[in-house]
């Protein structure tokens, strides 16, 4: 369940708060990034003398993550070679303690402290209603951050970390005040007080192999999650809802109209009944005068004329093309009457065989129903002159 949610409900947004402890205060480092695709941006950059400061000024919808450095944290490297070291950390109490391992070229590098430290410090920001998600111990893993910067020296905080390869291999604390080292990271720039923040945020979402760190079952990003995903789907449940409620609002509003409007018809379906038939009479009439004067043909009256023209012989003279033609003469002020679906032909042909040719190959116009000779004579020139009257079908 929490794979699959996981993949729909990402940590993309985070608080990071460096905890320094000094003798008799706290010095409380924030870093506020956001996530977008592999690239990790740093919205703020801020530090602040007092929690009740830093609870004014944070965002405390976003999860923290909390790094303690300072007093109370020991910092050692772990020699594989050196027997001694081998059985101090066999011999760790790690109920006793919270700590950070990270792994260098040849020794590990632990960051440690009471249990008590880091119990009291989450119970600090819990109580401000900060949502804690994980803790880390000390500055090591800004040795993280030179995979980009590739540095000999790196300076993390108070600690001079030394590299070869760009693995860690020893570091020094640096008792006086260290100035601020600015460095560069693409298009941030971060102090050396902020690089193990940023160290932080890379362990967070890459999590490399190199790096350990005690777990706490009641520090997790699980709780968040399935909150995250309670109030995704809590909005998704009530929009569905109220979408619902507003749409059977819409249908009865609708249905109650249609009801009504049918109760009207009801009253005046007598009335209603005849004018529905008259007007179906009436249309009837018109698409019949339709028909009739083929406008409704499935092809245009052009395209009979154009079929007539294209199967002429050339020793045919076309003189007259005439498509729906009038019954009788136009008078002005009469009703003019056309002939439907008629078209009449005349020409003439000094080839009285061409003519009987032409006269066969429209007989297998699929279009044509009949055709009539209306008249066929000959001049002085012995030219014959005709007038063809076409019927077509009903297509």
């Amino acid at each position: 369940m929490l794979a699959t949610l996981s993949k729909f409900i990402k940590i993309n947004d985070l608080n990071v708060v460096g905890v320094i402890k000094r003798e008799d205060y706290d010095i409380y480092n924030l870093l506020t990034i956001k996530k977008k695709a592999n690239k990790i941006s740093i919205v703020t950059k801020q530090t602040f003398e007092t929690l009740e400061e830093l609870n004014k000024s944070t965002d405390k919808k976003l999860p923290v993550l909390i790094v303690i450095e300072g007093k109370g944290v020991l910092n050692k490297e772990i020699d594989f070679d050196n027997e001694a070291d081998v059985s101090w950390q066999k011999n760790i109490d790690h109920n006793a303690i919270y700590f950070t391992d990270l792994k260098g070229l040849k020794s590990n590098f632990i960051s440690f402290c009471r249990k008590n430290i880091v119990e009291e410090t989450i119970s600090k920001f819990q109580k401000k209603g900060f949502q804690v998600i994980d803790v880390y111990i000390g500055s090591f893993l800004a040795a993280l951050v030179n995979n980009v910067l590739k540095k000999e020296v790196l300076f993390s905080t108070n600690l001079r970390l030394e590299f070869e390869k760009e693995k860690l291999v020893g570091f020094t604390k640096q008792n006086e005040a260290v100035k601020t080292i600015d460095y560069q990271l693409g298009d941030e720039t971060v102090s050396n007080i902020f690089l193990p923040l940023y160290g932080v945020i890379i362990h967070f979402f890459v999590k490399p192999k190199e790096v350990s760190k005690t777990a706490n079952p009641a520090l997790n990003s699980e709780e968040l999650i399935y909150r995250k995903a309670f109030g995704f789907f809590g909005v998704i449940i009530l929009a569905g809802f109220l979408t619902s409620l507003l749409m059977s609002y819409l249908m009865i509003q609708y249905y109650g109209t249609k009801n009504s409007e049918l109760n009207l018809q009801t009253v005046y379906s007598n009335q209603s009944y005849q004018l529905i038939l008259d007007l179906e009479a009436q249309k009837e009439k018109k698409l019949n005068i339709l028909k009739e004067s083929g406008v409704l043909s499935s092809k245009f009256l052009t395209y009979y004329g154009y079929e007539i023209i294209k199967s002429i012989p050339s020793d045919i003279s076309l003189n007259e093309l005439n498509i729906i033609p009038l019954k009788e003469e136009y008078k002005e002020n009469k009703k003019a009457f056309f002939e439907a679906k008629t078209i009449i032909v005349k020409g003439e042909t000094f080839r009285e065989g061409s003519f009987n040719n032409w006269l066969e190959d429209l007989k297998n116009m699929k279009w044509l129903q009949r055709f009539e000779i209306i008249s066929l004579k000959k001049d002085k020139k012995n030219k014959s002159i005709f007038e063809i009257k076409i019927t077509l079908k009903n297509v």
